[in-house]
Formats: C-alpha cells, structure tokens, sequence
C-alpha cells in the first residue's frame, strides 16, 4: 500500500466525498462538504462532514493528516444524532512491518469491526498491518477513546 493512502485507508468515510483529490500525497487543502457512510458499527451509521482535509508527506516518508475545521454530524438507524468538531492531526510512520499511527487532538477514526467508529481526544496511539485496515495494536497514550457506535446504536 502506497504511504499517502493510508489516511485514507484509516479514515475512509471522512474522504469519501473528496476520495480522488484526498489521494494526493501533497498539496493545498481539500474541501469536504457532503455525506458520508460509515461501516463499522453493525449497523447503517451516516454522516454529514464538512470542512478541509490536508495530508502532507515529509521528506522521510511519514505522513501528516490535517483536518482544520473538520465537522460531522452521525445519525444511526433510528435517529440518534451526535456532532463532533473533528480537527486533529494523525501522524503515520511506517517502521518496516507495520503503520504506526498518533492522533492528537480530536479524531474520527474508522477501523474494521462492529465497534469501530471510535472519536479520540487528546494522545492516543495504535498500530496497523501494512494494508492500513487490520489493527496490530488497540489504543494507548493518555488520550480517550469513545466508542461511537455504541452511542448511537439503535434501541434494543
């Protein structure tokens, strides 16, 4: 997997309405305004996203994934809503056998299985397989991370 897809790899929703501009591994901003589909929860979770997306590839080959004035807005099956303004910066570094990632500020994070949309605040940090979908290692660093699909999880 080529290294500037994989912010998009990890927050494919978010990109979804800019998907061939947000591929470019440098340059000006992206603007996003649209819907979204998010996948992760078990069930059916949309989005309305709105706001700028940058990546910038540095002269060693990490990545930086910007998002200033980055907002969503989550509606589940039944209604349920939330809103996040989601301005944080991902930082991607890839040591070889894997992709190491840190989020700092606040994040919308989208990663396989039925719990996870996951917003993080603060420093946390996580690793993933070189196809920049299958999780290594969960969550760490004294940061939070919330489990959004539980919020908004329709009625039992």
């Amino acid at each position: 997997m080529k290294k500037w897809l994989v912010p998009t790899a990890v927050l494919a929703s978010i990109f979804a309405a800019a998907a061939p501009a947000a591929a470019a591994p440098s340059g000006p901003p992206i603007t996003v305004d649209g819907p979204a589909t998010f996948t992760s929860c078990g069930f059916p979770v949309t989005g309305e996203v709105t706001g700028k997306v940058k990546n910038i590839t540095t002269p060693s080959g990490d990545v930086i994934s910007t998002s200033p004035g980055l907002k969503v807005t989550l509606t589940g099956p039944d209604g349920k809503t939330a809103s996040y303004v989601i301005t944080g910066v991902l930082f991607f570094s890839f040591p070889g056998d894997r992709i190491e990632v840190k989020a700092t500020g606040v994040n919308l994070l989208q990663l396989p299985g039925d719990d996870g949309l996951i917003l993080t605040k603060g420093n946390v940090n996580f690793a993933l397989e070189l196809d920049g979908v299958t999780e290594l290692r969960r969550f760490s660093g004294p940061g939070t991370a919330t489990n959004i699909c539980s919020l908004l999880a329709p009625d039992a």
